[in-house]
């Protein structure tokens, strides 16, 4: 459920006339709303206030538009680091006990230019959240579900294949999480990999951008059944 569905359960779930309605929907339009205090809470309390909407049917609205958008909270992180590493690292090390973060302990040469480590392996996490690519809305109004036909787009930026032997790229939709997960020489090859993210970049940190119209290049390197270690032990073994 997207806002714009958000929206129209409100509306039908009040006993309102056509008439009443168009008022109130002027009255928002008119309304320099700000959030929290938006379109969606001056529909909501006004038809509650009217009597139109039980607090029973919010109570219920609500529960429903949690239960299918888990993940806008994520959308909310407003900090680079508290999204990367806070949320989207946390979130791969907890899918196995091996991933450890990386350190001197672990590898002599670590220089803090990858995140995890796994058996020997080196790996970069990188994460970015789906979003309406024509919208100017805030992040958690522009989100969108894997199924949305709107225009979507990720960027995964400051990608620096010569670090590190996987990269795992941390997808976030509004209603699911996908991992992605790839050799650093997959990642080069990639045609959705830009090498110069800067002006004046050499060509030692890149970005790749995922559209709607080209997600589906990424679909084989999907972790379907769960195994991190495996997926990732398997990358290596196709680099």
């Amino acid at each position: 459920m997207d806002l714009t569905e958000l929206k129209n359960k409100i509306i039908s779930a009040a006993s309102v006339s056509e008439k009443d309605l168009n008022n109130i929907l002027k009255l928002i339009e008119d309304d320099k709303a700000i959030f929290p205090f938006n379109e969606y809470e001056y529909l909501l309390s006004n038809f509650i206030n009217e009597g139109r909407l039980t607090f029973e049917q919010y109570i219920e609205i609500r529960s429903e538009y949690i239960d299918q958008n888990p993940n806008l909270w994520i959308y909310e992180i407003s900090a680079p680091r508290g999204f990367g590493e806070g949320f989207a690292q946390t979130y791969v090390q907890a899918k196995s006990s091996k991933l450890k973060k990386a350190s001197k302990k672990l590898d002599g040469n670590y220089t803090g230019q990858y995140d995890l480590w796994l058996d020997g392996i080196t790996i970069e996490v990188k994460a970015s959240r789906a979003v309406d690519a024509e919208s100017d809305s805030p992040l958690y109004m522009k989100a969108l579900s894997r199924n949305s036909q709107k225009n979507l787009l990720m960027n995964f930026q400051q990608l620096k294949p010569q670090c590190c032997d996987v990269f795992i790229w941390v997808a976030v939709f509004r209603d699911e999480i996908v991992l992605w997960i790839m050799n650093s020489n997959e990642v080069l090859s990639n045609p959705l990999y830009s090498p110069g993210q800067h002006r004046g970049n050499s060509g030692n940190e890149g970005q790749l951008h995922v559209k709607h119209d080209n997600i589906q290049l990424l679909k084989k390197y999907e972790l379907n059944n769960g195994d991190i270690e495996k997926a990732i032990k398997r990358a290596v073994l196709r680099k």
